[in-house]
């Protein structure tokens, strides 16, 4: 599996490197194109059968990420990025792992200051679940990806400081609205379950555009 999501993220640059090339190369002003990437630090908010106490996991993020500029300081922000997901946790005193990997569209509004660094950004994101897995220990991984919503709808923002005109970083917090279990499966368990991840990110870009 790990294998196929490799591949399956190779794929996806190579599908999207000419466009971003074709983007770079345009000189508009309107529209800026970034590659970024980073670390997230997930964990999730859960209850009923998956009430267990959630411990931070470090998962990866990064992918393809857009601009455009609407009027003034106010922009668009979109792209398609891997985003990696997931907690940590313990039962009988020994450490388990539940890994959610998702391909992730923003739809975020943008706000930047006049002559300052930072910028604030807030949005919804739209995410597709590639796979999901339990790791019951450090050698042995489960696929569990039918017990949760192909599709998941999440709230995200973030501070982005730019360090030069090509180089920036952001620090984000994101959260499922709501729980990510498939609802079939979760009319089988205990009233009130439910299982919502979410993550604190931190990510640098590199502008692409001129």
């Amino acid at each position: 599996m790990k294998n196929l999501l490799l591949l399956t993220t190779l794929l996806l640059a190579l599908a999207v490197a000419p466009i971003g090339t074709t983007w770079a190369q345009k000189k508009s002003s309107n529209i800026n194109l970034y590659l970024g990437g980073g670390v997230n630090l997930a964990k999730a908010e859960v209850a009923g059968f998956y009430d267990k106490t959630s411990q931070s996991t470090s998962r990866f993020s990064f992918g393809f990420f857009a601009d455009k500029i609407v009027k003034g300081n106010l922009a668009i922000r979109s792209g398609l990025f891997y985003n990696g997901l997931g907690q940590q946790y313990k039962v009988n005193e020994k450490s388990q792992q539940d890994e959610f990997n998702y391909f992730t569209v923003p739809v975020q509004a943008k706000i930047s200051f006049k002559e300052s660094p930072f910028s604030l950004y807030a949005g919804p994101q739209f995410s597709y679940l590639l796979n999901a897995t339990w790791k019951p220990d450090a050698d042995t991984k489960a696929l569990m990806t039918d017990k949760f919503q192909k599709l998941n709808v999440s709230a995200a923002g973030g501070i982005i400081c730019a360090f030069t005109k090509r180089f920036s970083m952001a620090f984000e917090y994101q959260s499922s609205l709501g729980s990510t279990l498939d609802k079939l499966y979760a009319d089988n368990l205990p009233d009130g379950t439910s299982y919502t991840p979410n993550a604190y990110s931190l990510r640098a870009y590199v502008k692409l555009s001129k």
